[in-house]
């Protein structure tokens, strides 16, 4: 089973306006749609759509939280929920213009609350066997410990033949990267390196010599690297799809990852499916995820990597 961990996720209101957003002039937009949101949520939402089962793992409150677990019964996957003491699930907002291009203004959320933190990796620890993934990813609530992510991942660990992956930034990445998850999957940006495909090869490879057995780096449109302990780090241009919203493609990419830790496949063909499904997604409305039938399509036109 795969179970994945969004710890500060999200209401996602998407807007779409004719001509992207312009600062300082009233905005109109012409269709919009509300989505559960966070990254490991995306992820469930990918994953379902591959056919694939996951279980939902939220810290939430207030009246926002309430709605978001109610939005979350539509995915139809197990959702394991922790409420924090005060303050108020977070929404935020994601703007895109006819061009692709999306702009994403993004709420805070609740305070950290390391009771609150602590039950859900009781209850998470409690229910992971052998064999199972689970995915740790995006911005813990503010003021959370560095080591937040770190902690989780030695804990799960502790769980013989659990892989762990993890889509995280900053400092929380960095002492992630310390206890050696089965993946990870940064961008350019998070790693601190410029975004091109040779200096990002060269982090992938390094990254994998300290133990991590795959690293993706996604790297929007210039495409993406990856790496792994039976795989030379390798490039492969962005798949050429019409972007309709760009939000949630990196979390598609990480559905990538977990799914291929889950069903055993070789590491190419793990990086043919995160591009397809990266591209898939791109094509979307919102944080809809993509269509299987599109990913595989996207999958079976792109048989090499390593452009």
């Amino acid at each position: 089973m795969i179970y994945t961990i969004t710890l500060n996720p999200a209401v996602d209101v998407s807007l779409h306006v004719r001509e992207g957003l312009l600062p300082g002039s009233i905005n109109k937009s012409y269709a919009e749609r509300t989505d559960p949101g966070g990254k490991g949520i995306n992820v469930s939402k990918t994953l379902k759509a591959m056919d694939q089962d996951s279980v939902i793992c939220v810290g939430i409150c207030g009246e926002d939280g309430d709605r978001l677990i109610r939005m979350l019964d539509g995915i139809g996957s197990e959702v394991i929920s922790v409420r924090y003491p005060s303050g108020n699930t977070r929404t935020n907002i994601k703007i895109t213009g006819e061009n692709g291009v999306t702009t994403d203004i993004n709420g805070s959320g609740p305070q950290y609350d390391k009771d609150t933190v602590d039950e859900l990796k009781s209850v998470i620890r409690s229910k992971i066997v052998k064999g199972d993934t689970v995915v740790i990813s995006g911005r813990p609530p503010l003021g959370s410990p560095a080591d937040i992510y770190a902690d989780l991942i030695r804990t799960f660990k502790e769980v013989d033949g659990v892989k762990v992956i993890l889509d995280a930034s900053d400092e929380f990445l960095r002492e992630g990267l310390i206890e050696r998850p089965y993946a990870v999957k940064p961008t350019c940006e998070e790693l601190c390196i410029d975004n091109d495909s040779e200096s990002a090869k060269y982090e992938a490879g390094d990254i994998v010599l300290r133990g991590i057995t795959r690293c993706l780096i996604s790297m929007g449109s210039v495409g993406a690297v990856f790496a792994g302990s039976d795989m030379e780090a390798a490039y492969a241009r962005a798949l050429d799809v019409k972007a309709n919203c760009t939000t949630g493609c990196g979390d598609a990419m990480t559905a990538g990852l977990a799914l291929a830790s889950e069903t055993g496949m070789s590491s190419e063909d793990t990086f043919r499916l995160c591009m397809a499904l990266g591209g898939a997604e791109a094509e979307t409305e919102g944080t809809n995820p993509p269509s299987k039938e599109r990913v595989m399509e996207l999958y079976d036109k792109n048989p090499i990597c390593g452009q």
